[in-house]
């Protein structure tokens, strides 16, 4: 028993070792960007012809640009956040994990200028640690990589149970290691009735 054990709590850590380096590089990210930051400046900017129907809203212009766009792994932008420049231009700001199809609409020009903002890794980490599955709307490929986070989450979960369980099993007499089990369980409980 103790040998599949160990088998699986081996598995259960090489599975979640990418995740575990993934949540740590999002965590620094985090640490050091302020989780507000985001670059804003255009890596490539191209032009895209288009005519805005006449009397149309900017929740049907909106969906125009989507569609004739159709930015990748990235949604429609919700109706609350139609945004105009100074200059009175429609501004659509497409997100997705790889930065921000920014567009805005040049209704006299006839045309849309798409602006490419990408995220550097450290950004897309952070973005892509926090997927889970249940969304709906989300595009094939981050569901992917939702099913594979929910996956690592519990497989987490499991290496720690199994790490638990081989631990016991050698009848541990180290006043250290149960010193720190007690420490371990105190400060999860201070947390739990801090943050209830």
């Amino acid at each position: 028993m103790t040998a599949l054990i160990r088998k699986i709590h081996i598995y259960a850590g090489l599975l979640t070792f990418v995740q575990l380096i993934v949540y740590g590089i999002a965590g620094l990210a985090a640490a050091y960007y302020g989780g507000v930051i985001r670059p804003q400046t255009p890596d490539s900017i191209h032009y895209v012809p288009f005519t805005v129907p006449a009397s149309a809203t900017d929740k049907q212009v909106a969906r125009l640009v989507y569609d004739r766009l159709n930015p990748a792994m990235a949604r429609p932008v919700p109706d609350w956040f139609l945004q105009r420049t100074p200059d009175n231009h429609l501004r659509l700001d497409f997100y997705n994990i790889n930065g921000i199809h920014r567009v805005v609409v040049l209704e006299k020009e006839g045309r849309l200028r798409v602006e490419e903002i990408r995220n550097n890794l450290a950004l897309f980490l952070e973005d892509i640690h926090a997927a889970t599955p249940g969304d709906e709307e989300s595009p094939t490929l981050m569901k992917f990589w939702e099913w594979w986070n929910e996956g690592a989450m519990w497989t987490l979960i499991g290496f720690c149970v199994t790490g638990l369980w081989l631990w016991w099993a050698s009848r541990p007499r180290d006043v250290a290691a149960w010193g720190l089990l007690t420490l371990g369980a105190a400060a999860l409980a201070a947390l739990w009735s801090v943050f209830r």
